[in-house]
């Protein structure tokens, strides 16, 4: 079953640009390098004013993720500086439709 991870970061003042730059190079690094990867987004809310971001991972299954997480270098370490707050979900996917 595939696994869907929400993760909501709001950045500690004056570095979400740099959090957002990074979000956007693991995001595609994912999609390049991570066979079991099938969608990684990166998004901010509309209001201009909301300093939140999201990342939204969907990965084929467990052993993908797993992969993923034991691949050579992989830590989340980089993110300590930059993140005031980190709220994660995993979640089995029941649906996801293609986009049109």
């Amino acid at each position: 079953m595939p696994l869907g991870i929400y993760i909501e970061y709001t950045p500690r003042h004056g570095h979400r640009d740099m959090l957002l730059d990074r979000l956007r190079e693991e995001a595609e690094s994912c999609m390049r390098d991570d066979e079991g990867c099938l969608r990684m987004e990166v998004a901010v809310p509309q209001q201009a004013d909301d300093p939140r971001i999201f990342l939204i991972e969907l990965w084929r299954d467990r052993a993908a993720l797993s992969a993923h997480s034991a691949r050579p270098g992989h830590s989340h370490a980089w993110q300590e500086p930059l993140v005031e707050s980190k709220r994660v979900s995993v979640c089995d996917v029941v649906a996801s439709p293609a986009a049109p």
